[in-house]
C-alpha cells in the first residue's frame, strides 16, 4: 500500500526533530516520540501533529489554543512546551516527553490506599491551580491526560481544549470525554474554572471507588451526558458493596471505606450541577483535601457539630485520649480555644472563596467583543475588569487585601509589572492597616512589592522596602527560609544597579549558601544564582571571571528542565557579550545567529529579548572594529522588528544605536537625530528616555555636532537620571567628558574621563586613549605616562589593524613630533580618517568620529 503524501512516518524531520515511533492517536491529532538530531543537544520529545492537513479551521484554532496555553505554563506538574512550528503539510507541537503511565493504570499498580491516592490528586490539583493562576483552564481533565512517572510525579497533558477568558470555546464538545465533562460543557453553556473543579471531583470519586460518579464505564455518550445533567452522584457505600472490580480504571483502594464521610462530601461538593454549588476555586478544593489529611473538619460538611469536631481532635491526638480523666478534662477545657481556631480557619476559607468567585467571574467566557468583533485577550479582559477592583470588597478590608494580593501576583506572572506595582502598593497599605509592621501579612506584601520595584528599575524604593526586613523575616519565617533567600536575591540586584557592589557581593554570597541548603539539586536555582553572579562580576569590571561564571553553567544548557529554557538563553547571550568584552572574537558569529533563532523559536516574533541580543551582537562587532558589519546588524534588527509589527516608539533606543553606527561610518543622518531627540525628550522619564538621549549625544559627537550633543544632554538632565546613568563613573560621565573636549573645556574633560569605570578590555583600552588625548591637548606632564598606560592596555589577543591601533599610532606620532603639521602626524591622521569608511568626513576630537567606543 502506498504511503500518503505528507503522511507522518519514522525518520520524518520536523525542524531539528526526527520522528521515531507513533505513541498515540486521537480524532484530532497524532503523537510521536522524537529525538533531536541537529547536534545542539541530545533530547527526546513528544511531537503532537494535527491529523492530515489540519482538517478544519476549528481544529487549527484548537491547536493554536493549546500552543498559546502551554506557552504560559512552566510547572513540574505540566508537560512543557519545548518548540512549535509549521512544516507543510504538518503543524506540530514539541512537548516534554513523559515516560509514565496514565493515571488510572499508575494508581492501580502503585497506590493501593486512599491516602496515597489523595496525595497524588493533590499534586494534580496544584498543577491545575497554577494553570488557573496563569488564566488557563484545561477543560479536559481525565486519566488519559495525566501521566505519572516512575517516581510518582503526575504530568498534565493535552491542553487542546484549554482556553483563556474571552476565547471562543466553539467546536470543542466533540472533543469532550463523557463522564468527565461538567454539565455546562455538556449543555454547551459558557465554561469557567469551575469545569476543572468538576473534573477534579470526578477524578477524586473514581480514585476512591474505582467507578465513575455518573453512569457506568462503557455507557453510551447519551447515557453518560444525561446522568451528568440530571442524576445525583452514586452513593459511595453502595458502589463499594455492589460494584465488582472489572479490571478497568484505577480499581477501588484496599481501604476504600476510609473514603466514606468527609472525602465523599468533598467529591460531592466538587460535583455540583451548577458552578456556584461547587468549590469557589481549585484552591478551596485543595484546602479541604488537606484538612482531611490532617483530620481537621472539612468545609464540605457544614453539619459538623461539637461532637464531630471533638472526635476528630481526639483522633489526631490518639495518645491524649488514653491518658485518663485529668488529661481529658484539660482537653475539654481547651475545646473553646480549638473552636476559636476553627472559626478563624472558616473565616479565612470564606475570604478565599469570595476572592475565588471574583476571579472566576473574570475567567468566565461571556466577555464582550471588541469593536472589530475580536474577543478580548487575557490582558485586555483583566484590564477591563480593573475598575471593579476600586470598589470590590470595600466593606471587607481583609478580603480586599487578599484580592489585591492575588491580582498583583497575577499581573507579575503575566510580566505586566506596570499594573502589578500599584496593586501591590494598595495591598501593602491595607496589610499595614490591619497588621503590625513585622507581622507576616505585611512582610509578604513588602517582599512582593520590593520585587516589583526591582524589576521596574525602582532600585532605591526596593532597597528602602526590603533592607529593614532582615531581622523580621528571620524571626517570622526562620533565618534559613526561602523568604530570607528571596529578600537577599532581590537586594543583590538592587545593590548592583545602585553601584553598591560590595553589598551586592555579600547578599549574593548569602543567596549561594541558602540555595545550596534549600535547593541542593535544583539546576534552575543554581543557574539563577550563577546568572546574577555573572552580572555582578561584569559590573565589578572582572569580565574574565564573569565569562568563566557564564561558562560554568554550560553543563546545565542541555537540561530537559523547561524552567531552564529562558535562563539558558540569557546565559548564552551573556557568553556572547562577555566574549566581546574579553576580546575573544573567534566564534562570535557562530553563536550570534543560532542564539537569535532559538530565542525567536522560544518566545515568538517581536520579543524584546531578541532585539537586545541582536544589539549586543552589534556592539561586539563594533568592539572588534567591524563597523560595516555592525551597521548591517543594526539595520537588520530594525527591519525585522518593524516586520514583526513593533511600533517606532518601542524601538527608540535601537533607532538611536543605529544613528550612532551611521555617524561612526561617516554617514550621519542629522534630520533623523533631531526628530528622535524631540521624540525622546517628550517621554516622562525612565530608562528608555535616558538611554536614547545619551545615545543621541554620542551620535552627534561622532557626526561632529557638539551643539546637538549639548542639547541632548541638557534634555537628559531635565528628568531624574535612571539607574546606572546616575552613578559616578558611568558611561554618561564618559560622554560628557568627550563633549567637554569637543567644546575646548579640557580641564572638565580630564576630570570626567579620569573617573570613568571601564568594563571590558576594549573599553579599558579606549578609556586610556581617551585620557591620553585630552592630556596631550592640555600639554600636561602626565601625557606621556597616560599614553604608555594606553599602550599597555591593548589586549594581547587582538590581531593588528584594529581601529584603535590607528588612534594609538596617531597619538604616538603627535607625542613624538609635538605638533600637528608634521608629515608623520598628518599621515597617521589620514589613516585614522579612512577607518570610518570611504568618503567619510574627517573625524573631530570629541570621539574621533565614533572610533573611540
Amino acid at each position: 500500500m502506498t504511503q500518503a503524501v505528507g503522511a507522518a512516518h519514522p525518520g520524518l524531520r520536523l525542524g531539528p526533530w526526527e520522528l521515531l515511533r507513533s505513541i498515540g492517536s486521537g480524532g484530532l491529532a497524532e503523537v510521536w516520540e522524537a529525538r533531536r538530531v541537529d547536534g545542539l543537544y541530545d533530547a527526546r520529545a513528544a511531537i503532537k501533529l494535527l491529523q492530515g492537513d489540519g482538517a478544519t479551521a476549528a481544529v487549527a484554532r484548537r491547536f493554536m489554543r493549546e500552543r498559546a496555553a502551554l506557552g504560559r505554563l512552566t510547572h513540574t506538574g505540566i508537560a512543557a512546551l519545548l518548540d512549535a512550528g509549521v512544516q507543510p503539510p504538518h503543524a506540530y507541537l514539541v512537548l516534554e516527553f513523559v515516560d509514565g503511565l496514565p493515571l488510572d493504570q499508575y494508581v492501580r499498580r502503585h497506590c493501593p490506599t486512599v491516602a496515597q491516592r489523595v496525595a497524588l490528586l493533590l499534586q494534580i490539583a496544584d498543577a491545575v491551580e497554577y494553570a488557573h493562576g496563569r488564566l488557563v483552564v484545561h477543560r479536559d481533565l481525565k486519566p488519559a491526560n495525566i501521566l505519572a512517572t516512575a517516581d510518582g510525579q503526575p504530568k498534565l497533558l493535552d491542553f487542546g481544549l484549554a482556553a483563556s477568558p474571552g476565547q471562543d470555546a466553539e467546536d470543542t464538545r466533540a472533543g469532550l470525554t463523557p463522564g468527565y465533562a461538567a454539565p455546562e460543557q455538556v449543555a454547551e453553556d459558557a465554561a469557567s474554572t469551575a469545569v476543572d473543579v468538576f473534573a477534579l471531583g470526578v477524578l477524586l470519586f473514581e480514585l476512591l471507588s474505582g467507578q465513575l460518579p455518573f453512569g457506568r464505564r462503557g455507557d453510551s455518550r447519551a447515557v453518560l451526558d444525561h446522568a451528568v445533567l440530571h442524576q445525583p452522584p452514586h452513593r459511595l457505600a453502595a458502589l463499594l458493596k455492589l460494584a465488582p472490580d472489572d479490571g478497568q480504571g484505577p480499581g477501588a483502594p484496599r481501604d476504600a471505606r476510609r473514603a466514606l464521610g468527609d472525602l465523599e462530601a468533598i467529591a460531592n461538593q466538587a460535583l455540583g450541577k451548577l458552578p456556584e454549588q461547587r468549590y469557589a476555586g481549585v484552591h478551596a478544593f485543595i484546602d479541604d483535601l488537606r484538612r482531611w489529611q490532617v483530620q481537621l473538619p472539612v468545609a464540605a460538611r457544614r453539619d459538623h457539630g461539637r461532637l464531630r469536631r471533638t472526635t476528630l481532635l481526639l483522633r489526631r491526638h490518639a495518645l491524649l485520649s488514653t491518658l485518663g480523666g485529668l488529661l481529658l478534662a484539660s482537653l475539654v477545657a481547651g475545646l473553646g480555644a480549638s473552636t476559636w481556631q476553627w472559626q478563624r480557619a472558616e473565616t479565612a476559607r470564606q475570604r478565599s472563596d469570595a476572592v475565588g468567585r471574583f476571579l472566576a467571574d473574570l475567567l468566565s467566557e461571556d466577555g464582550h467583543l471588541r469593536e472589530n468583533g475580536r474577543s478580548p485577550n487575557v490582558l485586555e479582559l483583566l484590564d477591563d475588569s480593573r475598575d471593579k477592583l476600586d470598589t470590590a470588597f470595600a466593606d471587607d478590608p481583609a478580603t480586599r487585601q487578599r484580592l489585591l494580593e492575588v491580582m498583583s501576583r497575577t499581573y507579575m506572572a503575566l510580566n505586566r509589572f506596570d499594573h502589578a506595582q500599584p496593586l501591590g502598593e494598595q495591598w501593602l497599605a491595607l496589610a499595614r492597616q490591619q497588621h503590625g509592621e513585622d507581622e507576616r501579612p505585611v512582610l509578604q506584601a513588602r517582599l512582593s512589592l520590593g520585587q516589583v520595584h526591582q524589576i521596574n528599575g525602582n532600585h532605591d524604593a526596593a532597597i528602602a522596602l526590603l533592607e529593614p526586613l532582615a531581622a523580621p523575616l528571620a524571626r517570622e519565617f526562620g533565618p534559613d527560609s526561602e523568604e530570607v533567600r528571596q529578600q537577599q536575591f532581590i537586594l543583590a540586584a538592587d545593590y548592583m544597579h545602585s553601584g553598591r557592589l560590595d553589598d551586592s557581593e555579600r547578599a549574593l554570597e548569602r543567596v549561594r549558601v541558602l540555595t545550596e541548603k534549600l535547593h541542593p539539586h535544583d539546576d534552575y536555582e543554581r543557574a539563577d544564582y550563577l546568572l546574577n553572579l555573572d552580572v555582578l562580576r561584569r559590573m565589578q569590571g572582572r569580565v574574565a571571571e564573569a565569562l568563566q561564571v557564564a561558562r560554568q553553567t554550560k553543563p546545565l544548557w542541555n537540561s530537559p528542565d523547561p524552567r531552564l529554557t529562558i535562563p539558558v538563553l540569557v546565559l548564552r547571550r551573556h557568553e556572547l557579550s562577555l566574549m566581546g568584552m574579553n576580546a575573544e572574537f573567534d566564534g562570535i558569529d557562530e553563536r550570534g545567529g543560532p542564539l537569535l533563532a532559538d530565542i525567536r523559536r522560544a518566545l515568538g516574533p517581536g520579543n524584546d529579548f531578541a532585539l537586545q541580543v541582536a544589539s549586543n551582537w552589534a556592539y561586539v562587532q563594533q568592539w572588534e572594529g567591524r563597523h560595516a558589519d555592525e551597521l548591517r546588524t543594526r539595520r537588520t534588527l530594525l527591519d525585522g522588528a518593524r516586520a514583526d509589527g513593533l511600533a517606532s516608539a518601542q524601538l527608540l533606543t535601537f533607532r538611536a544605536e543605529l544613528l550612532v553606527a551611521q555617524a561612526r561610518g561617516g554617514r550621519p543622518d542629522l534630520p533623523a537625530m533631531r526628530a528622535l531627540l524631540a521624540e525622546a525628550a517628550a517621554l516622562d522619564g525612565g530608562g528608555r528616555r535616558g538611554r536614547s538621549l545619551m545615545l543621541l549625544a554620542e551620535a552627534a559627537l561622532a557626526a561632529g555636532e557638539p551643539a546637538l550633543a549639548t542639547d541632548a544632554l541638557q534634555r537628559l538632565r531635565e528628568r531624574p537620571l535612571p539607574g546606572a546613568l546616575a552613578l559616578r563613573g558611568s558611561r554618561l560621565d564618559q560622554v560628557e567628558g568627550r563633549l567637554a573636549r569637543a567644546l575646548g573645556d579640557l580641564g572638565r574633560s580630564a576630570e570626567l574621563l579620569a573617573r570613568v569605570t571601564d568594563i571590558g578590555v576594549i573599553q579599558r583600552w579606549a578609556a586610556r586613549l581617551d585620557r591620553a588625548l585630552t592630556a596631550q591637548l592640555q600639554r600636561t606632564p602626565d601625557a606621556v605616562q597616560l599614553l604608555e598606560a594606553a599602550h599597555q592596555a591593548r589586549p594581547a589577543v587582538l590581531r593588528p589593524g584594529h581601529p584603535l591601533d590607528l588612534v594609538s599610532q596617531w597619538l604616538q606620532a603627535r607625542q613624538t613630533a609635538g605638533r600637528d603639521d608634521d608629515a608623520l602626524v598628518q599621515a597617521a591622521w589620514k589613516q585614522l580618517a579612512s577607518a570610518r569608511g570611504p568618503g567619510a568626513a574627517p573625524p573631530t576630537l570629541g570621539t574621533l568620529g565614533g572610533l573611540l567606543p
